[in-house]
This record gives C-alpha cells, sequence and structure tokens, in this order.
C-alpha cells in the first residue's frame, strides 16, 4: 500500500524533529558550560541541510505550487513557507561552519542555533497545521497523481534502511535517546501519537531559553 504524499511528508517531519532535537540539547549544553559535541551538533546540521533540501522540500514546493494553482486562500502563508525554505539553507550553511569552531563563537553559535530551531518549529507548526490540510482538500486525484510521478525517492542517509558513515554517530545518539525515551528506532514505522504532537513539542522545547 502506498502512502499519501502528505503521509510521508509528515514523517519526514518526525524524523527531522527527531535530529532538531539533538540540536536543542546540544545547544542547552553549551549554554550550561557542559561539555559539547561539537562534531555530532555539526553532522545534525549537516544532515538537516543536504537530506530536506535535496528531498523533503522540493516535495513540498511541488504541492504548494498546485495549491497556489488551485486558488487557495493561504496564498500569503505558502510565501512565507518557500521564502523560509531558503532562509533555513542560509542559517544552516553557517552554522555548519560555526559549530566546528567552537568554542570560539559560542555565542553566535546559541544566538543563531536558537533562532534556527525556533524558525524551523514555526515553520512545520504551519504547514502541518494549515497548509497540509488545504493541500488535502483543494488537490485533486489528478494533481496527486502528477505529485506521486515527481516525487523523487532518493535514500534518506540517516533514517533508510542503511545509515551512512557520516551520520553513524548521530544514528548511534538517536538510538541511545530512543531507548531511554521508549521511542520508535529511526529508520522503523514512527508511531502516529509523534505526528500529532511534534508541533507542539518543538514550541516547548525551543522556547525554553528565548
Amino acid at each position: 500500500m502506498h502512502l499519501h504524499p502528505i503521509t510521508k511528508l509528515q514523517r519526514e517531519h518526525s524524523n527531522m524533529w527527531r535530529v532538531q532535537q539533538v540540536m536543542h540539547l546540544q545547544l542547552e549544553r553549551l549554554w550550561r558550560g557542559e561539555p559539547t559535541d561539537s562534531a555530532l551538533l555539526a553532522n545534525a546540521f549537516f544532515y538537516m541541510r543536504k537530506f530536506p533540501s535535496a528531498v523533503h522540500h522540493p516535495k513540498e514546493d511541488l504541492i504548494y505550487e498546485k495549491l497556489l494553482e488551485a486558488g487557495t486562500p493561504l496564498a500569503k502563508e505558502v510565501s512565507h513557507i518557500l521564502t523560509q525554505h531558503e532562509e533555513l539553507y542560509e542559517i544552516e550553511d553557517e552554522l555548519i561552519d560555526l559549530v566546528l569552531q567552537l568554542p570560539k563563537c559560542r555565542e553566535r553559535v546559541l544566538q543563531l542555533g536558537r533562532r534556527y530551531l525556533s524558525i524551523q518549529a514555526e515553520h512545520m507548526d504551519t504547514e502541518e497545521r494549515l497548509l497540509f490540510p488545504q493541500a488535502r482538500k483543494l488537490l485533486t486525484a489528478s494533481d496527486w497523481r502528477e505529485v506521486r510521478v515527481h516525487f523523487e525517492e532518493l535514500k534518506d542517509p540517516l533514517f533508510g534502511t542503511r545509515v551512512a558513515a557520516r551520520f553513524q554517530s548521530l544514528y548511534d545518539y538517536l538510538l541511545r535517546e530512543a531507548a531511554d525515551d521508549g521511542l520508535a528506532v529511526p529508520g522503523a514505522e514512527p508511531r502516529a501519537a509523534a505526528v500529532k504532537t511534534v508541533a507542539a513539542s518543538r514550541r516547548a522545547r525551543v522556547t525554553r531559553h528565548a
């Protein structure tokens, strides 16, 4: 059985949220002056820069294009989301470089990292709360057939069937966190509840030290 494109995007959001929790926890350690794994943090940002930009966001962009063609009343929100995609890429590029210079640029990493997580929380909340339901409502069966044809099924180097060597330490970290929290193992089917509560959890975590 093939998953609906929106369901696939929601599952990718769930995986991306888990990577963002790695960022959040490492930034908290940095803020408290505790030992921080800069390589782990850099790889988390590198994953968010390379996989979502190549696979996840192009899928969304195609759906949002269809939404605009359908005359969605959420055209302003669509435009804002598309602009945020580019903004996130720029912040990720800067953070990858800055994190590798720690502890020299500690304050800038904290400032930009928190801003990044705040944007991501608002971004995915808007998509899941407004744009995804709107797409399910307005796009036709013909639209979804076209979307499926253009969805490029690239392998996820972290949550796919095989973990890329670069992300092995990040994968191992997520496995340990999953065991501690009773969550699903990355690459396995995520819990349905995770998709429903992801936006609220993101907002609660990233605003603790705003």
